[in-house]
């Protein structure tokens, strides 16, 4: 029994975050810099927690085209759209 526990510990840890629609999917990776830089035409964020893998806290930015833009927790723009209610963020 460890050993499927183990197993399926291993499979969550490296199953990467997707979000589908018709024709598209977009696989997150790991951010290792990130920016304070505003972010316009929104379509998605996800907050990234350090995490073994993982070091760094930032937020996603997946914009319109999906493209992918790494976001320090502490830009303001990004506190006040969150704080606000007008951006949801969860985490990956």
């Amino acid at each position: 029994m460890c050993r499927t526990v183990w197993m399926w510990l291993l499979i969550l840890a490296v199953l990467p975050l997707s979000s589908e629609s018709e024709d598209e999917c977009l696989i997150i990776s790991c951010c290792t810099k990130s920016s304070n830089a505003k972010m316009t035409n929104i379509k998605a964020c996800y907050e990234q927690k350090p995490r073994t893998d993982c070091h760094l806290h930032t937020f996603v930015i997946v914009t319109q085209d999906n493209k992918q833009y790494c976001v320090k927790p502490k830009a303001q723009w990004l506190k006040r759209l969150i704080n606000e209610g007008n951006l949801k963020c969860p985490p990956i």
